[in-house]
């Protein structure tokens, strides 16, 4: 019986990310198996959280005690309400509050071996204004995180405006989203002229490119951006490609509750990485080592450093 170890750490950092992105209600159902079209399955309603892209990434960085600004608009409508309750209850704020409307929500199904399926009802998260960044001072912030979710038409439009007025000093983290079938793809070419690195699954590298390999793929995205590629592997790890090296840094084979989070958690910890000036490969094994962790929770809303170094 030996203890667990990690590589990842709180940070003392003077360096500052902007988390833009969504927060919404995750109704989380487990499921056998997901049911057929005309069928009848029954489900257990295992719980109602908050969720969304950037408050579960802003959870992870609160985690690590990065210095971070959220920007996720919370709505005045019931939904927002109980996302701005659960803010004020673990001592944070979003720089959007009040937002005319509700916050959408999110059913998400798990299935027996982990993975998960969303059906949402989008929000006020969804349609990002101009007036929104009025008191916003972009180049103040070393990283901007963007979700994908939030890179959608119209709202991209917005978003590029805003992120062609950097200094070249700030860096772009963009994690794309399984939708990212539905965003213009000019839009996203211009984005990754900016300073961008990517942050993304098999799946969503592979829509980025134009390879029909992951490797590849990464490889070809990080020659248009001319920034590492990271790409999550789920239990294989993550792959990182820089220009024209590729490295698989393995990770740890858990066993899998639900992927709820996963790579939200990565993103995260990958974020702090860097901002704690460790190299890209390095905050590649944080991320793998908070997933890890997070995988083998229900719903993604995890304590990453309770009970890591218990003897098991």
């Amino acid at each position: 019986m030996k203890s667990s170890t990690r590589e990842y750490q709180p940070i003392n950092s003077q360096k500052k990310v902007l988390v833009i992105g969504s927060a919404v209600i995750d109704v989380i159902l487990n499921v056998n198996n997901i049911p057929s079209s005309g069928s009848d399955e029954f489900a257990d309603s295992e719980k109602t959280i908050v969720g969304g892209c950037a408050y579960n990434l802003g959870d992870i960085l609160n985690q690590f005690k990065a210095n971070y600004d959220l920007m996720v608009p919370v709505g005045d409508g019931p939904n927002g309400k109980i996302i701005e309750n659960k803010l004020i209850k673990e001592g944070k704020t979003s720089l959007l509050n009040n937002i005319l409307g509700d916050n959408g929500w999110t059913l998400c199904i798990v299935e027996n071996n982990g993975e998960r399926t969303f059906l949402t009802v989008p929000g006020v998260e969804m349609t990002w204004k101009k007036s929104w960044f009025k008191e916003i001072k972009l180049n103040k912030y070393d990283y901007i995180y963007v979700s994908g979710y939030a890179f959608e038409q119209p709202s991209d439009e917005v978003l590029l405006e805003e992120f062609s007025r950097l200094n070249g000093q700030t860096t772009i983290i963009f994690d794309p989203s399984p939708r990212i079938n539905k965003m213009n793809c000019e839009s996203i070419r211009k984005l990754l002229e900016i300073n961008t690195i990517v942050h993304a699954n098999k799946e969503e590298i592979l829509q980025l490119g134009s390879e029909d390999n992951v490797k590849d793929a990464a490889l070809e995205v990080s020659k248009q951006t001319n920034q590492p590629v990271i790409v999550t592997l789920g239990n294989e790890g993550a792959l990182v490609a820089n220009k024209c090296k590729v490295k698989i840094l393995e990770g740890e084979k858990v066993p899998i509750t639900d992927t709820i989070g996963a790579g939200d958690s990565h993103t995260a910890a990958f974020i702090a990485g860097m901002m704690d000036n460790q190299s890209v490969e390095k905050a590649c094994i944080w991320g793998n080592e908070v997933a890890s962790k997070i995988v083998q929770e229900r719903g993604g809303n995890t304590n990453i450093f309770n009970s890591i170094d218990e003897e098991y």
